[in-house]
């Protein structure tokens, strides 16, 4: 179907022509008309056509204008020409421009007949023409990768000695304005390391020619894989008119529904990332940079895992060289680590995630490198940083901020989990020292603040600890030990209740008594009477 634009400001008269060419063509054609040569080029810059009928005088625009604003699209558009008599010398003009031919008003059906199969048919010569070379530059290219690739790759690492650089030069054209694309594919490494070498050729070839098809209509372009990027092909542009924007075309393009799809065991993305590096007005000069900056909106990706689009333009506006945590960030952290609160723990260090992207996105390794080291500092104030350590060896980098922030939220339960392991081994070893302590001493008076002193602590946290390690008070747990110690005594000696009570730490027998019968239920007296007649009635 051959696509034809019909551009008059004689509304009448361009949609007769119109009408005419899908009547005489019908079922070969379509045919779109416009009244202003403005809105003719400005659907052809996005919709493109095969022939463009255009009248030669008009306001505004006219047709020797349209044909030169055409031409430089380099888009190898026929142009043919209505003209009067009156106007034969701009028809004449407009051939040397680069026009196919013209048309004279009024119309011959019969010459605009010949003249419209002449176009197709060195449209469809030119096609074939287009194919072969095509095909010759595709031998090219399957003959000449490993070369080329290499070239190319060191030299946008400035690795290059001047004779090589020149001959890059004769395929990108110094001082010209552009930038360079890096495009990473993720799964492409496992599939290649599988595919056998014809196809992995051919695979880059169509991904290679993808990129250029995406972009030929603005850019002049070359792509290689990256050899030292996994995953990854660069393409260096330079553009073929003032006002290109790569972004727009990239984004209009949507280049991920027109990726190439390879049948069988064919290589599929699992993702695609585009990064657009910065532009440079003489690129073959500042190829280095370039790369770099796109390299670096790579690495951004981290904040954006689902964008397939990324340009230096955004990054740069949006990142920020500074962040830090604060040292009471830091020491809350610890905190509600030591409190055991994995709750609080998680919103707060969400908070400080949150807090230093509050004004931008710093770079993503110091992003990572400053939280590791928080963890890091929480981990060595508890000395175990060991734990974390083991946990971290078996990590790798990740790639997005939502997965490294889960690792993160990992490292932090392991360091709660841990403190509660410690503590409980801690309450432990206290809940054992402080039994050893309380039956070596029960007899005594066991003032809260002594026994608090000998353990070197303050009385309200040698109370607190106390309850937290053995369940119960410390006046419960003297207590318990003095009745226990108590009723021994009653039923293994002779001893007096008096003696009895000043043996487990009751000075005042009338206490003791009242006492040993809120805890047993009865009087020691009581307690001793029972056991003896027990006794008796046994030996009976």
């Amino acid at each position: 179907m051959w696509r034809i634009m019909v551009i008059d400001d004689e509304a009448r008269q361009c949609r007769g022509l119109k009408n005419i060419l899908l009547k005489e063509f019908q079922g070969e054609v379509e045919v779109w008309a416009f009244t202003t040569a403005a809105e003719a080029l400005d659907f052809f810059r996005e919709k493109g056509a095969d022939i463009i009928i255009t009248d030669i005088c008009m306001p505004e625009m006219d047709g020797l204008q349209l044909l030169e604003a055409v031409e430089k699209e380099g888009s190898g558009v026929k142009v043919i020409l209505l003209t009067g008599y009156a106007e034969f010398e701009y028809a004449r003009k407009a051939l040397t421009l680069g026009a196919m031919d013209y048309l004279l008003k009024p119309l011959n059906p019969d010459r605009m007949h010949a003249v419209l199969e002449k176009a197709f048919q060195e449209i469809s010569e030119e096609r074939v023409l287009a194919g072969q070379k095509e095909s010759m530059q595709r031998q090219l290219d399957i003959a000449l990768p490993v070369y080329m690739e290499q070239q190319l790759n060191q030299w946008v690492y400035g690795r290059l000695s001047a004779a090589d650089r020149h001959e890059i030069e004769e395929i990108i054209a110094c001082g010209l304005p552009g930038c360079v694309i890096v495009t990473r594919l993720r799964g492409f490494q496992d599939w290649s390391r599988k595919a056998e070498k014809e196809l992995l050729e051919d695979t880059k070839y169509r991904i290679k020619w993808w990129m250029k098809e995406l972009l030929q209509r603005e850019y002049h372009s070359i792509s290689f894989f990256s050899y030292v990027l996994p995953e990854t092909f660069v393409t260096v542009i330079t553009e073929k008119r003032a006002g290109a924007n790569a972004v727009k075309l990239l984004e209009r393009s949507v280049p991920a529904e027109s990726f190439p799809v390879f049948s069988g065991g064919g290589y599929k993305p699992e993702k695609l990332f585009i990064c657009l590096g910065q532009r440079s007005e003489n690129l073959f000069l500042n190829i280095e940079e370039c790369y770099r900056s796109a390299v670096t909106v790579m690495d951004y990706r981290f904040y954006f895992p689902e964008a397939q689009l990324l340009s230096a333009g955004f990054i740069l506006a949006n990142r920020i060289s500074e962040f830090a945590i604060g040292l009471a960030e830091e020491e809350a952290l610890k905190d509600v680590v030591k409190n055991m609160d994995r709750g609080e723990a998680f919103r707060l260090l969400e908070g400080i995630a949150s807090r230093c992207l509050d004004h931008g996105y710093p770079e993503p390794d110091k992003f990572r490198s400053v939280f590791q080291s928080l963890l890091r500092h929480v981990s060595l104030f508890f000395h175990m940083e060991e734990n974390l350590d083991e946990l971290w060896k078996h990590e790798k980098e990740e790639e997005s901020i939502e997965s490294f922030m889960q690792g993160l939220y990992a490292a932090l339960e392991l360091l709660v989990k841990k403190a509660e392991e410690r503590g409980r081994d801690k309450n432990a070893a206290f809940a054992e020292r402080f039994s050893r302590y309380i039956e070596q001493h029960y007899s005594e008076d066991i003032p809260l603040e002594e026994i608090a002193a000998v353990f070197q602590l303050t009385p309200t946290y040698f109370s607190n600890l106390v309850k937290e390690a053995t369940g119960s008070s410390f006046s419960r747990n003297l207590t318990d030990v003095r009745m226990k110690r108590a009723k021994a005594m009653l039923q293994e000696t002779d001893c007096r209740i008096y003696e009895i009570a000043r043996s487990t730490g009751y000075e005042d027998v009338k206490y003791f008594n009242r006492v040993f019968k809120k805890e047993i239920g009865i009087t020691p007296m009581q307690f001793r009477e029972q056991l003896l007649k027990v006794r008796r009635e046994a030996d009976e």
